[in-house]
């Protein structure tokens, strides 16, 4: 099956609850609360992005608009939440794919070695990255929604393929890790709820530009960030980060106009990330 036949057949399935790639976030109202007064970001769709919404054990987790030609988020929407679990102890080998991705009529994230994932792997490996895209490549398999800032089972929904995109590991251990720090230990304990856009900018559209894995993941110029904290009194606080993807690994900070600006330069549209800039 090739990409386009992949793409109709996802078309079809998709209708209704049952569906993880959505026409629009919308369509799932649990989808839909993962963004800031329910409104998701203006201007990074595209034709060859598809909305997840995260599913596992039955529960939705986040929100994914994942760029099917590069193999990456662009970005992942959720909020910020009390950690009260350690890493899941998981194999890379064994973290989830999206098979509706791939066309597969199931309702979860699902393990490579599921016996439906195994049948039709083939449409799999054409759909989204795997375990091997990454192994022994030099980058980290880079969470973009990170594990850190979850519990229990929504934790565990981060490990997955469609949540990957390939950093490098000083950036992922270094720079990043001290902003998503920040957030678990700062920005969560001031905030009745937060609110988090966290995405990449790809480093080129087709193999042929940019940074590629095996020619098929895109590896990302920045990862970016932006977070909207409503306090107990009304009152907001919204920022951005920038992080550049390679040495000397520079992370900005920006407030959210600017962050919009820069994005919007790169996307050739204007980019809304919040509503009302989280005024």
């Amino acid at each position: 099956m090739d990409s386009l036949q992949t793409v109709l057949v996802v078309l079809l399935l998709c209708s209704g609850a049952y569906c993880v790639v959505l026409k629009s976030f919308t369509d799932v109202p649990a989808c839909q609360n993962f963004f800031y007064e329910g409104q998701e970001p203006l201007g990074l769709a595209s034709n060859t992005t598809a909305n997840i919404c995260q599913l596992l054990n039955g529960a939705y987790h986040y929100a994914t608009l994942y760029h099917r030609l590069a193999r990456v988020p662009i970005y992942s929407a959720y909020i910020l939440e009390v950690s009260t679990t350690s890493r899941p102890d998981l194999s890379s080998s064994k973290w989830y794919l999206e098979p509706m991705l791939a066309g597969i009529s199931e309702k979860e994230m699902l393990q490579p070695s599921n016996k439906t994932m195994q049948l039709n792997m083939e449409d799999v490996l054409e759909s989204q990255a795997v375990n091997d895209d990454y192994r022994n490549s030099g980058y980290s398999r880079g969470h973009v929604n990170p594990s850190s800032h979850h519990s229990g089972v929504s934790q565990l929904s981060t490990f997955t393929y469609t949540n990957m995109a390939p950093q490098e590991a000083t950036f992922n251990s270094g720079t990043w890790n001290r902003y998503e720090t920040f957030l678990r230990d700062k920005i969560l304990t001031s905030c009745e709820q937060t609110h988090v856009l966290s995405g990449v900018i790809i480093s080129g559209s087709h193999p042929w530009e940019g940074v590629w894995l095996r020619n098929r993941v895109n590896v990302p110029t920045y990862y970016w960030s932006a977070f909207c904290c409503v306090k107990s009194d009304g009152s907001r606080r919204a920022e951005g980060r920038l992080g550049h993807n390679t040495s000397p690994y520079d992370t900005v900070t920006m407030d959210i106009p600017e962050l919009e600006v820069m994005l919007s330069k790169v996307y050739g549209g204007q980019v809304s990330l919040f509503s009302g800039g989280c005024q």
